[in-house]
């Protein structure tokens, strides 16, 4: 699952995963996205959300998806700076800066999704 608000963040990531042979499920609404994982998260292995969404943050977002499936693995981005303890505050297994270079894109997400 890949949730972000960006239309074109969304179609980039889906695309090069696709192309790599990952399956992708992408979402521009949180909470769209959380709806779907309600029904399907048996069918996730990873999440991976921007930080800075709307109408729902991603620290938001990924509390809840927690709530749902504790074990889900996370991965966060954004294109924002942010400090140390915003970062705690969210229980992901991996963060990244916007833009990531697509190879690295692939790299980290294959980690989790064997």
């Amino acid at each position: 699952m890949i949730v972000d608000d960006e239309i074109d963040i969304i179609g980039l990531f889906s695309e090069i995963l696709s192309l790599n042979g990952i399956s992708v499920r992408p979402f521009t609404n949180p909470e769209e996205a959380l709806n779907d994982f309600k029904q399907n998260h048996g069918n996730y292995r990873l999440i991976i959300s921007d930080v800075i969404m709307s109408p729902m943050s991603g620290a938001e977002f990924i509390a809840r998806a927690k709530e749902i499936d504790p074990v889900v693995n996370v991965i966060l981005m954004t294109a924002f700076e942010l400090e140390g303890s915003q970062l705690q505050e969210i229980k992901s297994d991996e963060f990244f800066n916007k833009p990531i270079g697509m190879n690295d894109l692939i790299r980290v997400v294959k980690k989790y999704v064997k």
